[in-house]
């Protein structure tokens, strides 16, 4: 992923959420988000208001910032869990005994996979 305007566009995408509805939950204007989101020249938020939008869409406010993932995850891994989201949940049990099976086979590269 890209810099900070386009890792939080791409939250705002798959919230499903308008910018009317972040803006109503988070307290910030609809203009700043704009402003943080357009390709020319977009600004960086001020500590408190990315926090609270962050937080409205589910995201590490620092990960939106730096584009850096939390203990050792990959930007394969935020993909992976991102689209897990969406499985049943017996899909995800599957993806999960997958997942466990080739870290226990594999066990010198099961950071790596996620």
């Amino acid at each position: 992923m890209g810099d900070f305007h386009v890792r939080l566009s791409d939250f705002i995408k798959r919230s499903g959420m308008t910018l009317d509805e972040i803006s109503t939950r988070s307290g910030v204007s609809i203009k700043t988000i704009q402003n943080w989101t357009r390709t020319a020249s977009p600004t960086m938020p001020r500590i408190d208001q990315g926090v609270l939008v962050a937080q409205v869409l589910g995201v590490q406010a620092e990960y939106l910032v730096t584009g850096k993932l939390p203990g050792g995850f990959s930007e394969k891994g935020l993909k992976i869990a991102i689209a897990a989201e969406h499985l049943s949940d017996v899909g995800k049990d599957v993806v999960l005994t997958q997942v466990k099976g080739l870290t226990a086979y594999f066990p010198c590269v099961s950071s790596t996979i996620i």
